[in-house]
């Protein structure tokens, strides 16, 4: 069980063990379930993301959140849960993202530029999770199945693509042979390229590339690209 999740709505004080608290006000904490849960999230996000799941240690989440090991045990269960659990929330508030999308209104050019858009958007706000997605990856998605809410969510942005397709091709500004789903891991592998690899291509192509002014940079050469390649000839 992952009390983590529920802790936030039904926490008693008494929850926890005395020992627990004494140790948390030895590390100069006061107790707090919610200041606590998010430490820890945020610490493990932050491991995580900078050592993968195998590297990432428990002492080390607990020592960033400045909590005991056994009160982030008592809260997330173990490593694998705690990080199945973010990746799950990631999904979640990703799916929110995706759900808020209005694009019908747009022409498909201008849909297709705000899609990409967003997905950079996103990213921008949680780099810490592309990287956790990449590594789960390399797992086999071992951690939060083939059934999580990560995979439903990838789904549905595809499907949100290929209306945006569609609605090109209908109007003879996409070529008919444009197919959403390679379309969309294109434009998948561009945006986590660099939220992956910024600091090898900041070191590699410097200035022309690097920062916040490279991000933009990218960010708008990805757009062309995959506008370029799909336009109707002509």
């Amino acid at each position: 069980m992952i009390r983590g999740r529920q802790a936030l709505g039904n926490f008693q004080s008494d929850d926890v063990g005395r020992g627990d608290e004494v140790k948390d006000l030895a590390l100069g904490r006061r107790p707090s379930t919610a200041d606590t849960i998010g430490d820890i999230q945020r610490a493990a996000k932050e491991e995580f993301a900078t050592h993968g799941f195998d590297c990432a240690t428990v002492d080390g989440i607990a020592r960033k959140a400045k909590v005991s090991k056994q009160l982030l045990y008592y809260y997330f269960g173990s490593k694998a849960d705690l990080y199945t659990l973010i990746l799950e929330e990631a999904a979640v508030g990703t799916t929110v993202f995706n759900e808020n999308w209005d694009l019908d209104a747009l022409d498909p050019e201008c849909a297709l530029k705000a899609y990409i858009d967003r997905i950079f958007t996103d990213y921008i706000r949680r780099p810490q999770i592309i990287k956790m997605t990449m590594d789960e990856a390399q797992h086999g998605f071992a951690h939060v199945g083939k059934r999580s809410s990560l995979a439903n969510v990838l789904k549905n942005a595809i499907e949100g693509l290929e209306k945006i397709v569609s609605r090109g091709r209908d109007a003879g500004i996409f070529r008919d042979d444009v197919d959403a789903d390679a379309l969309f891991w294109t434009i998948f592998s561009m945006v986590t390229t660099w939220f992956a690899h910024s600091p090898m291509i900041s070191f590699v192509s410097g200035a022309k590339l690097g920062g916040d002014q490279g991000l933009k940079a990218w960010r708008d050469y990805s757009a062309g690209f995959v506008l370029h390649s799909i336009r109707v000839a002509g």
